[in-house]
């Protein structure tokens, strides 16, 4: 019986956010029961879901047991979304994210580690800077979007 599921940002839809909502245009961690509801209907053997999309680093238990893991964004740690709703996604920092996650007998969790490394994130900036991208730039050195 499976018991992990990897998906890009929801499993029934791949550009809405799944832990996430806005609250003055930025990115946060929604209301635990928002997220129970985007998952109705996922069937309960995935005791494990692995997501991205909104590249903010997020590791969340909810009721029942079932785990949700983001490890956040490799080389994009902010961006802008000019779309309806508007809102920005920021990481924080500059570093690469990537996760490693442990299963044991029958695939149950028994531990996910979170990394953020460094990486030449200068140099990605100054190729954002040379193709007319300043906010690229400045998101790639600080991990936040210019004000």
């Amino acid at each position: 019986m499976p018991s992990v599921l990897a998906f890009h940002a929801r499993p029934d839809h791949d550009e809405r956010y799944l832990t996430e909502g806005l609250a003055d245009g930025r990115l946060v961690r929604g209301p635990i029961a928002s997220v129970v509801r985007r998952l109705e209907g996922l069937d309960a053997a995935y005791r494990l879901l692995l997501f991205g999309h909104s590249h903010r680093p997020e590791l969340l238990q909810l009721p029942g047991g079932r785990i949700l893991f983001n490890p956040g964004s490799v080389g994009c740690p902010a961006y802008r979304d000019d779309t309806v709703l508007a809102h920005v996604s920021e990481q924080g920092s500059p570093h690469a994210r990537y996760g490693l996650v442990e299963l044991g007998s029958s695939n149950t969790v028994l531990g996910v580690e979170s990394f953020a490394i460094s990486y030449d994130h200068e140099s990605a900036a100054k190729r954002a800077e040379e193709s007319g991208r300043p906010e690229w730039a400045h998101a790639l050195r600080t991990g936040l979007m210019p004000a």
